[in-house]
């Protein structure tokens, strides 16, 4: 059977491939770009006791937790918004100001919600390729823009190459996209760039609208609970979203861990400091192999293999480890190696040595 009644631009989307399952026994999943290390255990404890009340559903704006980001971030509470991590809230942008004949401008390969998001409002995607440190080219991305350009996405360390943009960078993009299009900042690994390198201080300036995206699936390692947050410019921007989103998508278990992570700053700090202290081991030792290292400034670090990357990758797998290509076919030799437990590093290291030396 076929799904003649679906709109034709979903029917042409490409098949959902599910990863493999999760936490499944011997893997070591250097796939997802997850957090190797458990979230803070004031976070558990939060998240198991706001189980017992799950029988009410949660609180929609997150009044506690958007409180406490408001207080960090300078971002007023009426203006965050929460979604079932940052992939619902890409979603949510591109619902609210995309359709059939407008068009949405995005680095590439970077995260690929952006282009699914575009494909299924039927709007055009404006793939815009990286500089050649795997930043993005945000003199590229604001050239690309349109007439009927209504959003454009960056992203801030950029997965699947892990180059960050500057405050300066930052600060021409915002200067350089026009104001009635919205720009959006996707900051999903903001805590592993250096300090002082997010994006809000560059947009505070910028007379258009603006979101720039967070989430506690990475640095927090909430993944499980899904709940990430939109931070807006202004008053309309985040009204746009609280009126298309689904009320009850994010759950009080998960307000409840993310309102305790975000107070628990030396858990978070240990777990950022053990995260980019193995990412500097895995890339030196990857050098030492003789690949070609992408400067990463994520919880990730992709590397260029002296051939195709598809074979390694399933050779890898049949060890039980899972990597992942950058799923362009411009880049055909990069793989992505999520930074895991140091036992896990040192396994990938051994199997790739013999299968690129013998």
């Amino acid at each position: 059977m076929n799904a003649a009644w679906a709109r034709g631009w979903i029917r042409a989307l490409p098949s959902y491939v599910a990863p493999p399952e999760p936490n499944a026994p011997g893997l070591a999943p250097l796939h997802l770009n997850e957090s190797p290390h458990p979230p803070s255990p004031r976070a558990i404890a939060a998240a198991q006791a706001a189980c017992a009340g799950v029988n009410r559903y949660p609180d929609v704006p997150g009044r506690r937790l958007a409180a406490a980001l408001a207080e960090r971030t300078g971002v007023p509470a009426a203006r965050i918004v929460f979604g079932a991590g940052s992939d619902e809230l890409i979603h949510l942008l591109c619902q609210a100001a995309l359709e059939p004949g407008l068009s949405c401008v995005m680095p590439a390969p970077s995260f690929p919600r952006y282009l699914s998001g575009t494909r299924i409002q039927g709007a055009e995607a404006i793939a815009v390729p990286l500089w050649g440190d795997g930043a993005n080219d945000v003199g590229a991305l604001a050239a690309a823009i349109r007439h009927e350009t209504r959003l454009v996405f960056a992203c801030t360390p950029n997965p699947p190459s892990g180059g960050a943009l500057t405050v300066v960078d930052l600060a021409r993009l915002a200067a350089a996209v026009p104001p009635d299009v919205l720009l959006a900042v996707d900051e999903a690994y903001v805590e592993f760039a250096p300090p002082g390198a997010d994006a809000l201080a560059a947009l505070a300036a910028r007379a258009g609208n603006w979101v720039v995206l967070r989430t506690f699936s990475k640095a927090h390692g909430l993944a499980g609970l899904r709940i990430g947050y939109a931070l807006c410019g202004d008053d309309a921007t985040a009204e746009m979203l609280k009126r298309i989103r689904l009320q009850f998508a994010v759950t009080a278990p998960a307000f409840a861990a993310a309102e305790a992570s975000l107070a628990d700053t030396a858990h978070l700090a240990r777990n950022v400091a053990a995260v980019t202290a193995e990412r500097a081991r895995l890339a030196e030792a990857l050098a030492a192999l003789g690949l070609q290292v992408w400067p990463s400034a994520a919880n990730f670090v992709s590397a260029t293999l002296p051939g195709p990357a598809a074979p390694v990758i399933a050779a890898l797998r049949a060890q039980g480890i899972l990597v992942r290509d950058w799923r362009d076919a411009r880049f055909p030799n990069e793989i992505r190696i999520t930074i895991g437990l140091p036992a896990e590093t040192d396994a990938l290291l051994a199997a790739l040595r013999a299968l690129l030396h013998g």
